[in-house]
């Protein structure tokens, strides 16, 4: 049986003993919060990326930035803040439409209360009639034409005009 046995880089090696080290010594070092400690990430001549709280002996780093309060969400704790937002999407959407529609509702009640008034007013009213062809006539409604007219307004009203 031939097995080769492959040692490590030393960069490998001194990379591990420093982890190590910095493992243990934070077993036996008092609990600091997170927010208190500076990190610090570089990128070296070889191209390796460094984390540090020791501030690097070059001025090319970034210093970064912890945030103690950050909790992560569970699973069902972000279903039910997804389903939260998707139902005050949903309210702010209806509100919008019942402001649309409030609106909607005062203009077709006072043109029911004007029709009403006109209607009631004049013995004779001209009506603006568009023909297949795109030009308009003008012609007075009948008596029959006039009460349906009224009807139709009154009912208008009654549906659209609400009581304040």
């Amino acid at each position: 049986m031939n097995t080769k046995v492959k040692h490590l880089p030393k960069e490998f090696t001194y990379c591990l003993l420093a982890i190590s080290i910095a493992i243990v010594g934070n077993l036996y070092s008092p609990p600091v919060a997170a927010k208190d400690i500076a990190i610090y990430r570089w990128v070296d001549k070889n191209n390796v990326v460094h984390f540090s709280q020791n501030l690097p002996k070059d001025d090319n780093y970034t210093q970064l930035t912890t945030v103690s309060s950050f909790k992560a969400l569970s699973k069902k704790e972000r279903q039910a803040l997804k389903e939260r937002d998707a139902a005050e999407k949903v309210l702010a959407e209806e509100k919008e439409q019942l402001v649309a529609n409030e609106e909607t509702f005062k203009r077709n009640c006072q043109a029911a209360k004007d029709n009403i008034k006109m209607l009631s007013s004049f013995n004779e009213v001209l009506i603006t009639e568009e023909n297949s062809d795109g030009t308009t006539t003008n012609r007075v409604l009948s008596d029959q034409e006039k009460q349906e007219q009224l009807a139709l307004s009154k009912k208008h009203m009654g549906l659209y005009c609400r009581e304040e």
